[in-house]
């Protein structure tokens, strides 16, 4: 029996109202303008925690529950894929992601400018769609 009342809920800080307190993860990202085949539901916990909602998955909704839409980030790096929903990180985690020390290895995104652009290990960065990325192993000694 659906509730008689709308319940509200926040998707990407945009609030909505239903009356249908269960509904597939799928339907709220449609609700949202979102396409479910690009774009993947996260509730937000009451701790500020982003789990993630499969499409097909039934949510009981609650008054006041609040999600969030991701979009995965396809990128490669030395030629392999990689996909992700976090499109900042430090230099050096994506240059584990890649299976290289980054105390080693140095990683550039490639650009059409011709020239790399290059990334400190703790240096924050933007990852885009498509982007590509290579490591060169590091040369030359500490002085």
């Amino acid at each position: 029996m659906a509730p008689s009342h709308s319940l509200r809920i926040i998707i990407d800080n945009t609030e909505y109202r239903t009356v249908d307190d269960d509904q597939q993860a799928a339907a709220l990202l449609r609700l949202a303008g979102r396409d479910p085949n690009a774009y993947d539901l996260f509730l937000i916990t009451k701790h500020g925690v982003e789990e993630r909602v499969r499409d097909a998955q039934i949510i009981d909704l609650h008054d006041g529950d609040r999600f969030v839409t991701r979009q995965k980030v396809r990128f490669t790096i030395d030629g392999e894929p990689h996909a992700t929903y976090d499109n900042d990180q430090e230099a050096a985690a994506l240059l584990r992601l890649a299976g290289v020390s980054p105390t080693e290895y140095d990683l550039a995104r490639v650009n059409g400018l011709g020239t790399p652009e290059t990334f400190k290990d703790n240096e924050l960065v933007q990852v885009k769609e498509g982007d590509v990325f290579v490591t060169a192993k590091r040369v030359g000694g500490v002085a």
